[in-house]
């Protein structure tokens, strides 16, 4: 005899909620999987050559050059059986809160948002920019006239600046260092008699004259699966040592088109229906199952490896 059932519309599950992919490498669409991106190299664009013409005669003249960066997009996917006995339990009066077939395509989703954000990071991680990628040494966690962080962003700030002309616009930083940056003292003091007075993402984007600053706080799983399906090992997706932490200088501009400088992007590729992420299901008839699943045809891509300036180590002790 049943006494009580489960409580109804509870359950739980744990998913990465801090995924930021998109707000480092925007998403353009692409009718092609082998579509090519043009790029302007920028030493033409910036020397000086203009100068007086006489009359009678012809204006000086000069070129510039285009290189071709190839787009191979893959499809990512990622699929998960409902059996029909998961989908008529679920119905039942006093069973728990679960809806196999919705949650079905949300594991696999969360699957595929998961590989974007690795492999992003791994670009972001694994590219010289700006500068050689830069060891901050922990110098972000300690306090007082030791910290190096201010120095070390309005270093990066002109450093991208004199190779580009262009401003950065964006910090990210792994939640972790973002929580030792709150307590420095030469943080607070700058923003102390600010509106809100308190070190904010936002405040900290106003303090370097910032559009924005990204907290990344995405983690992954480096345990192997076993029959006990317990083991779990966290990793920050965004660092390059464990635990110590990681920030991404960076120019993204406001929208995307022709000639518009970028330091990286995602290409995606339509199907069929016009969607450029697919969720299908089939029948397994002989297991009584139905099978969801989720993919996307893409490629990531460093484009201008200039605009960009990284930081690793940022917390280290």
């Amino acid at each position: 005899m049943i006494i009580s059932g489960p409580l109804q519309n509870v359950s739980l599950a744990y998913r990465n909620m801090a995924f930021v992919a998109d707000e480092v490498f925007p998403i353009i669409d692409s009718s092609s999987p082998e579509a090519k991106i043009g790029k302007y190299p920028k030493g033409a664009w910036f020397r000086d050559e203009a100068g007086i013409r006489a009359p009678g005669t012809r204006a000086k003249r000069g070129g510039y050059a285009v290189t071709m960066s190839d787009i191979v997009a893959v499809e990512y996917a990622f699929a998960k059986e409902v059996t029909d006995e998961d989908v008529k339990y679920a119905g039942l009066a006093n069973t728990p809160p679960m809806q196999p077939i919705q949650d079905a395509i949300e594991f696999c989703t969360m699957k595929i948002d998961l590989k974007k954000e690795i492999r992003i990071a791994a670009i972001v991680k694994g590219t010289t920019w700006s500068s050689a990628n830069n060891d901050a040494e922990g110098g972000w966690a300690q306090d007082a006239g030791t910290n190096t962080f201010i120095v070390d962003i309005e270093t990066a700030i002109d450093t991208i600046e004199s190779n580009t002309g262009f401003r950065p616009n964006r910090l990210m930083l792994t939640s972790n260092t973002y929580s030792h940056i709150k307590q420095i003292s030469g943080v607070i003091d700058r923003i102390k008699y600010t509106q809100r007075g308190v070190v904010a993402a936002d405040t900290i984007a106003a303090l370097f004259d910032l559009k924005k600053v990204v907290i990344a706080g995405a983690i992954q799983n480096t345990a192997k699966e076993t029959k006990a399906a317990t083991e779990f090992t966290a990793s920050r997706i965004w660092e390059t040592t464990a635990t110590k932490g990681s920030a991404f200088l960076y120019y993204k501009p406001p929208s995307l088109g022709l000639r518009t400088p970028i330091a990286g992007l995602q290409v995606r590729v339509p199907y069929e229906n016009g969607q450029y992420r697919q969720t299908k299901t089939w029948r397994e008839e002989a297991e009584g199952q139905d099978v969801y699943q989720v993919g996307e045809t893409t490629d990531i891509e460093c484009i201008g490896a200039d605009l960009g300036y990284y930081f690793y180590d940022t917390i280290a002790d």
